[in-house]
């Protein structure tokens, strides 16, 4: 539950929450008339140079305790990792104070985000109540856009921890369908569609499943005569791994293997609600990965959508068979101009850059550049990772046009890229993000980020797409 009073009279939980960067901001707390001695510590706090977080118990009062983070800092980024180490210890029913409208902003995104968790499989559930005290009603605004990229956000992450028997690719093609969207129009390619439209690697991925695959379109089109900016997104709702199996310890996140369709679910729920002036067209390519003994094998050669031929050296690379798909269709069907490719694509991307960063490469370099420049001054990371013609060659087969893994090559990451630079039907400017580290975050939580799923790009992508 969120409110935003304007009096004091209008808080109704016990616990407050201020920010203090300066003396001035001393002021806040007037209305608490504290203790002389309180004010003393505060104020020598103040000129220590190490953050801190201290705690006053009110007895007697309409409040009870009042929490004071001491920040300082010096950048946004630290500030945001020293509110994400504290905030989840604190109750849960708080209200937030800052005078700067910017801090008040992250104050509520840490604050939401670093004590996230899904609850409908609880039979007791967290009641999270946070307050936010507007010191002027235009503060709202701001706050109110900030509402909703959290809630974006935070369905990302709902998405990921939803088992697979909940999240079908048919229930999650249901979900984004029903979604009531201002401007994007949304288009369901059935398996029979994906079949009738010779769609072969997506069907092979998914069609020995009970749960058959299918292809969900968002249109975002402002102007026809812009060009249109295609993003595709993995949505493989478990992953088996199918005849290469993958091991018991890892089996378990599998159910996160449609992480980036959640996040292009979340993004463009995001982007919807802000004035873009861009064509967008994002494709979720849904499938459920199951073993079965008619499901494709090493050294099969499946044809694509755009005519190529692939040779299957790994089952378990298939992700790269379904995004293949969803590139030529865009790029056939609506003569796209740059192409994006997002996904939880290779373990080798955690080897180099571990949990809090996304690798990134591709020919696009305004967007390459975009994505660099965001990560300077944010907590969404993106790193450069090589993406050459050495690469590309890497990608040919002796017996068909190409192959989805060669085991020759340990940099695993620019190989998926350049595997999928292959299905670009328009010579497209090409951006591939990697992100099975960021997402999957299996190492400890900072700042905004939890432990496990994160919602990684809905905040850095919106962002960079809105000021495109």
């Amino acid at each position: 539950m969120i409110l935003f009073p304007l009096k004091h009279s209008e808080i109704s939980v016990k616990n407050l929450v201020f920010f203090l960067k300066t003396e001035e901001d001393m002021e806040m707390l007037g209305f608490l008339t504290l203790d002389k001695n309180i004010q003393a510590a505060l104020k020598k706090s103040l000129k220590n140079t190490e953050s801190s977080l201290k705690e006053y118990f009110i007895w007697g009062r309409k409040y009870e305790t009042v929490y004071v983070f001491v920040d300082k800092e010096e950048s946004y980024e630290k500030s945001v990792n020293f509110l994400g180490k504290h905030f989840p210890k604190l109750p849960e029913e708080l209200c937030l104070f800052s005078w700067n409208t910017e801090t008040l902003v992250s104050m509520y995104e840490v604050c939401q985000l670093s004590r996230h968790s899904l609850e409908r499989y609880k039979s007791k559930k967290k009641k999270l109540i946070t307050q936010v005290f507007l010191r002027d009603i235009h503060d709202k605004k701001e706050l109110k856009k900030s509402q909703e990229l959290v809630e974006n956000i935070c369905l990302a992450r709902d998405l990921w921890e939803t088992p697979a028997c909940d999240l079908t690719p048919e229930i999650f093609a249901g979900m984004v369908k029903s979604t009531k969207f201002k401007k994007i129009k949304v288009k369901v390619l059935s398996y029979k569609d994906i079949q009738k439209k010779k769609l072969w690697l997506i069907e092979w991925v998914g069609k020995w499943s009970e749960n058959k695959p299918c292809m969900v379109i968002l249109e975002h089109i402002v102007d026809k005569k812009k060009p249109i900016h295609g993003i595709v997104w993995k949505g493989v709702t478990f992953d088996t791994g199918w005849n290469q199996i993958k091991p018991g310890d890892f089996m378990y996140e599998m159910k996160g293997d449609m992480g980036w369709a959640a996040v292009t679910f979340a993004l463009m729920k995001q982007l919807d609600s802000l004035k873009l002036d861009t064509n967008i067209v994002a494709c979720l390519a849904l499938a459920e990965n199951v073993v079965s003994s008619n499901a494709y094998k090493p050294s099969d050669i499946l044809t694509s959508y755009c005519g190529k031929t692939v040779e299957i050296i790994h089952t378990d690379a298939e992700g790269r068979l379904v995004l293949a798909d969803g590139m030529s269709y865009l790029g056939k069907n609506y003569k796209t101009s740059s192409m994006m490719t997002i996904a939880t694509l290779t373990g080798a991307v955690m080897v180099a850059l571990w949990f809090r960063y996304a690798g990134i490469m591709g020919t696009d370099r305004d967007m390459l550049d975009s994505l660099l420049t965001y990560s300077k001054n944010n907590t969404e990371k993106y790193i450069e990772l090589p993406f050459a013609d050495h690469f590309l060659e890497k990608t040919k087969s002796d017996i068909a046009d190409l192959k989805n893994l060669d085991r020759s090559v340990h940099a695993g990451s620019s190989m998926g890229a350049a595997f999928l630079s292959n299905f670009l039907v328009n010579n497209e400017k090409y951006t591939h993000i990697d992100i099975a580290g960021a997402y999957i975050n299996g190492a400890e939580a900072y700042g905004k980020m939890p432990k496990w799923m994160t919602g990684f790009g809905v905040e850095s992508l919106s962002s960079i797409f809105k000021n495109m």
